[in-house]
């Protein structure tokens, strides 16, 4: 299936003391078939993936878990290629589920000469209905819903950006959902992010700021 169009959806949610929304344009999405599913990082709308050697080599060991369609779940291994992840599906029943997580990568210091906090990237995607994730995208019809740590995230701003530059501003309820639709055959990626104040550390270095970004691909 080619990649006709895509959806870009970014959302953020005020719960406690959260920082203010900050788009980051790199994220993961997964592509594929029946056979294998490809995991790539990089930007949508410019129809950037990154490359190894160079930046997709910051994608620290991803998890990925397959869930197949009686909701049985099991860990498979993802092989870095020169553009992206390939992940096998071959044993896996039509209409499974692919989950990933990349929880490992490196603390993302202070940008410029504007103070800014330290961060903790957390990247997850998704393709098909099956299994959850910490912060997860989930689509019923023509609904999304958006949840973090198996609650709603409401009030959250949605961007929906086409290949063409279109942009549309939409918003969740107070039941984290928020309405969309497919207009053309081919694949869509909806984008959410949540980023809140919560200092830790990681491989010895502190940082402030959780920030959680996930993908959902869907085709029509």
């Amino acid at each position: 299936m080619k990649l006709s169009r895509i959806i870009h959806v970014t959302s953020v949610v005020i719960v406690g003391n959260l920082l203010s929304f900050n788009v980051a344009a790199h994220a993961l999405w997964l592509e594929g078939d029946n056979a294998e599913a490809r995991l790539y990082f990089g930007e949508y709308a410019e129809n950037k993936r990154e490359t190894s050697p160079g930046r997709l080599d910051s994608i620290v060991e991803p998890v990925v878990t397959v869930v197949d369609t009686k909701g049985e779940e099991k860990r498979v291994e993802a092989s870095r290629v020169s553009n992206h992840f390939a992940i096998p599906l071959i044993n896996n029943p039509a209409g499974a589920t692919v989950l990933v997580q990349a929880l490992k990568q490196a603390i993302r210091e202070p940008q410029g000469e504007i103070p800014s906090p330290t961060y903790r990237r957390y990247l997850y995607a998704r393709l098909g209905k099956g299994g959850s994730l910490p912060l997860d995208i989930q689509d019923n019809g023509n609904l999304l819903r958006l949840t973090f740590m198996g609650k709603p995230v409401p009030k959250a701003e949605v961007v929906v950006i086409a290949p063409n530059g279109w942009e549309k501003h939409l918003h969740t309820d107070e039941k984290g959902e928020t309405d969309y639709t497919l207009l053309e055959p081919g694949v869509y990626v909806v984008e959410a992010k949540y980023e809140l104040s919560k200092p830790g550390e990681f491989e010895g270095k502190a940082y402030g700021v959780e920030s959680h970004k996930v993908t959902l691909t869907l085709y029509k």
